[in-house]
């Protein structure tokens, strides 16, 4: 997994709802395989856990292989703003862990999980939570 570059897509507003993908890039010269869901955390500025982990989204995935310099995401999901509960903290970066891999990296995103929701999709190259 050291081949894996982690990244933050564009973040998007929908229905009451905050989607934001994190991309994972492979540099390596040779094809990875990635299956499931990624472990993700937000953490604040002195690496402390802000709330819990995210849940999985519970949507079908299957192996997504990338080729060298391709990539796929997972997208986070949580409400946007305190529309059932109140939010958290802002935090100031996301840990993700790539999924089968017990090696996390940290990406710098702002992130403020809302209402106690915070979901992650699968890794897959459609978009979808």
């Amino acid at each position: 997994m050291n081949d894996l570059y982690l990244s933050m897509g564009r973040k998007e507003g929908a229905a009451g709802s905050l989607y934001w993908p994190i991309r994972f890039t492979n540099t390596s010269t040779t094809s990875c395989a990635l299956r499931g869901y990624p472990g993700v955390s937000v953490l604040d500025t002195a690496h402390h856990q802000l709330g819990p982990a995210a849940t999985r989204s519970g949507s079908p995935y299957g192996t997504v292989t990338l080729a060298p310099g391709h990539s796929a995401s997972s997208v986070i999901r949580t409400t946007n703003g305190p529309i059932g509960g109140p939010c958290l903290r802002t935090g100031t970066y996301l840990r993700v862990y790539p999924p089968a891999s017990r090696t996390p990296a940290l990406i710098p995103a702002a992130w403020t999980t809302c209402s106690g929701v915070f979901q992650a999709g699968p890794v897959n190259v459609e978009g979808a939570i």
